[in-house]
């Protein structure tokens, strides 16, 4: 039987794409894990013997529920170095070598793991322990052991949305993408229970609330910023779910509404995590928002296709939406606007610019550091969306200086909230944010370009077919 030299040359070359893609993310991700382990990066001399001691009297801690958080935090780290690792090493090989390959990643994980914990010795704010080294092996295990258990066919799923071209199925797989983060981020940080007597004693802890609106700070802009977060989360998914033709808007808002409750259920058996039947509500909002959303943008487009042209809005409308959208987020991050200009204030609290990224957030819960991650990228996200939107309605001319200016504008503009907030005695600037917001928007003005692209890609006959399948 003939080779097909051409479908090997296109299988090896495929092959190499992934195993680079992995390889550039486990590298990325092998920064974040060596980082995050020693932030805040407070250094401090110790002599060797002595370091080896410390090392060798590690003890191995009993943990109570108060601690399941952090140990399942260092589990899950170690779960995508592993899997990342394996797959660039590993895939595409012959069996008994794939299998060499991922003993090898794991061993490395783990001998990582004793090096960090060793090194956290350091800094003296870490805290070195036997069980961080046991969770991160056994995270490592699971990680390598997902690589082999659905690793090929989340390659395979990456293909088919690489080369998906037909909008409504674009839109579908984005959807359930962002309901898969969605669902890990409302059952973060698995301190997990189904214990009737735990989930008394989180309901005497006030982590229950059944009375709407009750729950809410006092401060009025941490409410709204609260509320309004909360609300977003959602939109985007039902925006996404309306893409596909035959659902209209009752059906969307009601598939995002059950997702809202099913996972409002699910935080009932997350000991750390707070039920709150309020979030029913910026849900249902939320929800609501995106399926006006895509019936405006989708029941529009499928009812009055060539139309398009006609409907489509001015590029200095869009633009004005991008300016007003900088408006309500100086409201949200500079309320009350009780500015302070004194030299001695302002000289005090520039000193955010010594901090290393993320040194703030190590304070805190590992869920508080995600939910900040959270709200400050889907706040900026809209604002490079807007913009996005704005610069493909210009003539082919002046968008790449269009595009350059956006992209300039989403970085100064999180600057200019930051430095804003400088000003404000109740705020608290801090360069991590100012990465996170510019992070945020540029995410949201690429991805808008991204969907964008393949869109136009599709032939106007198999968009029509698609439309009336």
């Amino acid at each position: 039987m003939p080779v097909d030299r051409h479908s090997t040359s296109s299988h090896r070359r495929v092959l190499a794409q992934h195993r680079g893609l992995l390889l550039w993310l486990g590298l990325l991700y092998l920064v974040f894990v060596v980082y995050g382990s020693l932030v805040p990066l407070d250094y401090h001399a110790l002599p060797w013997d002595e370091a080896v001691a410390k090392f060798r009297d590690v003890p191995f801690l009993n943990l109570g529920i108060g601690s399941r958080a952090d140990w399942m935090a260092n589990l899950l780290l170690f779960i995508p170095l592993t899997f990342l690792w394996s797959g660039a090493l590993a895939h595409g090989r012959h069996s008994a070598l794939a299998v060499a390959l991922t003993l090898f990643v794991w061993l490395a994980a783990a001998a990582l793991s004793v090096t960090i914990e060793f090194t956290q010795l350091f800094f003296p704010q870490r805290t070195v322990s036997q069980n961080d080294i046991a969770a991160e092996a056994l995270g490592a295990v699971i990680g390598a052991a997902c690589w082999w258990g659905f690793g090929a066919r989340l390659l395979a799923g990456y293909e088919g949305w690489h080369h998906e071209r037909e909008p409504a199925a674009l839109a579908e797989r984005a959807a359930w993408a962002y309901l898969v983060v969605l669902v890990g981020y409302n059952i973060l940080p698995l301190d997990l229970t189904l214990s009737v007597v735990e989930v008394y004693h989180k309901w005497q802890e006030g982590k229950l609330n059944f009375l709407p609106f009750a729950g809410l700070p006092a401060d009025p802009a941490h409410v709204l910023f609260e509320l309004a977060t909360d609300a977003l989360l959602w939109v985007p998914l039902a925006w996404l779910w309306h893409a596909r033709p035959g659902r209209d808007s009752i059906k969307v808002w009601r598939m995002a509404f059950l997702a809202v409750f099913g996972l409002e259920f699910m935080q009932l058996f997350v000991y750390s995590r707070v039920s709150d039947v309020t979030d029913l509500f910026t849900g249902a909002l939320g929800a609501g928002i995106g399926a006006w959303l895509g019936q405006r943008q989708f029941g529009t487009r499928r009812k009055a296709a060539p139309r398009r042209a006609a409907i489509a809005s001015p590029a200095w409308q869009r633009l004005a939406l991008a300016l007003a959208w900088v408006l309500i987020l100086m409201g949200v991050f500079w309320y009350p606007f009780d500015f302070r200009g004194d030299g001695d204030f302002v000289r005090s609290r520039m000193a955010f610019l010594e901090r290393v990224p993320f040194q703030v957030y190590y304070f805190g819960t590992e869920f508080r550091a995600i939910t900040e991650v959270f709200h400050k990228t889907l706040f900026f996200a809209p604002l490079g969306i807007l913009l996005a939107w704005w610069v493909s309605g210009l003539s082919w001319r002046w968008r790449g200086y269009a595009a350059a200016a956006s992209l300039l504008a989403v970085v100064t503009t999180a600057l200019g909230i930051e430095l804003g907030q400088v000003l404000l005695p109740g705020k608290f600037p801090d360069t991590t944010d100012w990465f996170l917001e510019s992070v945020g928007g540029l995410f949201g003005y690429l991805g808008f370009r991204m969907f964008r692209k393949q869109v136009r890609r599709v032939p106007r006959s198999a968009t029509h077919r698609g439309e009336h399948a």
